[in-house]
């Protein structure tokens, strides 16, 4: 430390320099920071002394949150079943779902997945969903009930992770081994036990069949909740030949992200895959094919929920979106939304934006979403619009789809 002594004539520490020492002990580090007042490094894994300069100041919102509609009077509503009654017969008859992992495939249309869908022929499970048109005036159609999918919340499947590859389609649902505890805290959801299937006609028929799946390709919490990395329309800005998926240890307020990644022509092969364990001096990844041996590429204390992460091709940056309820697994207290910024999928990772009153308690808001066919990259602006699920409460009006437009502010 320049221009103070720290030890007297005698090798002694002197009770001034004691203090000084104390009170620095407990000043924060800007990886500590969670204000959104400028870039924050948020990592606890090895890194390159150099520190990466973030492209992105943060989010500006461009207009209100849209719920998906509900139908109007003289709409039919054959297609929407009865099965609301089981939660929401208060509500009635509506397009309803949360989670929503999305990727925009090769013939344009974005394809998701929706859990406990509460609307057609079941209300449990997944299903597989497309959405079609710009916002806010989209809409939303069943292309596959996934009847074998079923399972309410931590009991069943649930989906993590969409990408479309060479016109195929893979989704990655968790839970295949139904309801656990979770990692941390007592009453948030588990996310383990995840696999992966793949869809070569757009979501119409899926291998391998559920009912032949017998254990999970990523056994256990660690990687229990594949979402994959997506890099634009049907992966055509992928930076290799590889396909890349994060995951946090549980579904909602974990603690823990990890990267894996395999040859595109490999995603099915749970032997392929390998994750990030550490990095060299030189900030290099290296990689595992242990998973018990992998590391986190970011740890937050309760605060890495199910994940979301994009690749924009006009600024070569990665954006990683994530969030936190107010209280484990309650869908009327609140939530909170991070976004960080990285040169790489594996960090180092910049605090960009967050939110420490993601809209409001009745919406309750999760699993933010970056559909990038919604994202426009044109001269030196991005503008988008963030899709999200909204709050389960019994015979509430926000289980359902909401999106909201942004813009992107860059340094």
């Amino acid at each position: 430390m320049i221009g103070v002594k720290m030890f007297d004539s005698g090798g002694r520490i002197g009770l001034a320099s004691l203090l000084l020492l104390v009170i620095l002990a407990f000043i924060p580090s800007p990886s500590d920071s969670l204000a959104a007042t400028g870039p924050a490094r948020a990592t606890q894994v090895s890194l390159p002394s150099e520190q990466a300069t973030a492209a992105v100041k943060g989010i500006a919102w461009l207009g209100r949150a849209v719920p998906y509609p509900a139908p109007t009077a003289t709409e039919d509503k054959s297609t929407l079943g009865d099965t609301y009654k089981i939660w929401f017969a208060g509500a009635g008859p509506a397009k309803r779902g949360d989670t929503f992992p999305m990727t925009w495939a090769d013939d344009g249309g974005i394809y998701t997945s929706s859990g406990d869908p509460h609307w057609g022929q079941k209300a449990t499970g997944l299903d597989v969903e497309r959405f079609t048109g710009e916002p806010p005036n989209y809409s939303i159609s069943k292309v596959n009930e996934m009847q074998d999918y079923i399972g309410n919340g931590g009991e069943g499947p649930k989906p993590s992770g969409m990408i479309c590859v060479d016109g195929v389609l893979y989704l990655a649902f968790q839970n295949l081994l139904g309801k656990k505890p979770p990692v941390h805290g007592s009453k948030s959801q588990h996310g383990s036990d995840a696999v992966i299937v793949a869809s070569p006609d757009h979501g119409l028929t899926w291998q391998p069949e559920k009912r032949v799946i017998q254990s999970p390709m990523f056994p256990g919490s660690l990687f229990g909740g594949p979402a994959f990395v997506n890099f634009g329309q049907n992966n055509r800005d992928a930076r290799d030949d590889f396909v890349y998926a994060v995951s946090a240890d549980q579904w909602d307020n974990g603690s823990n992200l990890r990267l894996g990644r395999v040859p595109k022509g490999r995603i099915l092969d749970a032997g392929a895959w390998q994750w990030v364990s550490g990095f060299s001096a030189a900030g290099k990844p290296a990689w595992t094919s242990d998973l018990e041996q992998s590391k986190p590429v970011l740890t937050r204390e309760r605060q890495i929920s199910l994940p979301e992460m994009v690749y924009l091709l006009s600024i070569k940056r990665y954006l990683l979106l994530t969030w936190r309820l107010k209280k484990d697994f309650s869908p009327e207290d609140g939530s909170e939304l991070f976004v960080y910024e990285a040169k790489e999928p594996w960090g180092p990772f910049f605090l960009v934006h967050h939110e420490v009153n993601w809209e409001d308690a009745q919406t309750s808001p999760y699993c933010p979403r970056l559909p990038l066919k919604w994202v426009k990259q044109a001269d030196g602006t991005i503008t988008g619009w963030l899709q999200f699920s909204g709050s389960w409460r019994e015979n509430g009006a926000h289980y359902r789809s909401h999106v909201r437009p942004f813009r992107l502010l860059l340094h």
